[in-house]
């Protein structure tokens, strides 16, 4: 994920305001339905061309340099918007971490629902995982994003068996590179790989494999899975 700059919260902050969406103000603006969204969580255009600048300025009534880049020197700040979140502080290299464990089976088949998330606190824990954290961070900078989940069914076997745990990074929600992924594809909480369709783009569509051959291949668009974490390790018992 992309780096939210400056203009990218203002942008964030008037879609917001104006009770909108990115996809809506994307096809305002003559664009693909995933332009904004590409912009902001991707990086992809880095910076917005002018023409684009003055549409939005023209939409939500305010300066065409609020989209400018925050370090050239014509860029406005949007008026009363608090600055970006501030950067979390370095995690200490020496100590034990804990990582938590829910009791959410992403199903390696056909896909389950997890009814056992309570809906108005997030999920709880079940357990924790201590391991060091300087072991940790071969895999991310930020050790809170990771969990710890149960796989369940057959379709990913013989890489990931039902009952092992997977380690999941859950700040890593988009499916590049290809890799195994926890997502919500329309029918139920799955364990998959992913991969972006080749040339795809308006929409974006992603391939959702399984390891197990007895098991299809099926195709979705971007907007259509909700991806909750990249799998960066397990566990396996001998």
């Amino acid at each position: 994920m992309t780096a939210l700059t400056a203009p990218r919260y203002a942008l964030l902050k008037l879609i917001t305001g104006a009770a909108t969406t990115l996809k809506a103000e994307s096809l305002a603006l003559g664009r693909n339905h995933a332009y904004l969204q590409q912009y902001l969580h991707k990086g992809t255009p880095q910076k917005l061309p002018e023409d684009v600048r003055t549409a939005l300025a023209r939409r939500f009534g305010v300066s065409p340099d609020v989209f400018r880049d925050e370090h050239d020197p014509s860029h406005q700040p949007l008026e009363d918007a608090p600055p970006p979140p501030p950067a979390p502080p370095a995690v200490p290299a020496d100590g034990q971490f804990r990582i938590p464990e829910y009791n959410v089976a992403p199903q390696a088949g056909g896909g389950a629902i997890p009814t056992n998330i309570a809906v108005e606190d997030g999920p709880r824990p079940t357990d924790h995982w201590s391991l060091p954290r300087r072991f940790l961070g071969a895999f991310t900078e930020n050790p809170e994003s990771l969990v710890v989940l149960r796989v369940a069914g057959d379709s990913m076997e013989p890489d990931y068996q039902a009952g092992e745990r997977v380690l999941v990074d859950t700040a890593h929600r988009t499916p590049s590179p290809p890799g195994v992924y926890v997502l919500w594809d329309g029918f139920g909480l799955v364990l998959k790989r992913l991969e972006i369709v080749y040339g795809s783009d308006d929409p974006v569509t992603v391939q959702i494999m399984s390891i197990n051959p007895g098991y299809p291949t099926y195709v979705r668009t971007l907007d259509e899975v909700h991806i909750n974490g990249r799998v960066v390790g397990k566990w396996v018992w001998k």
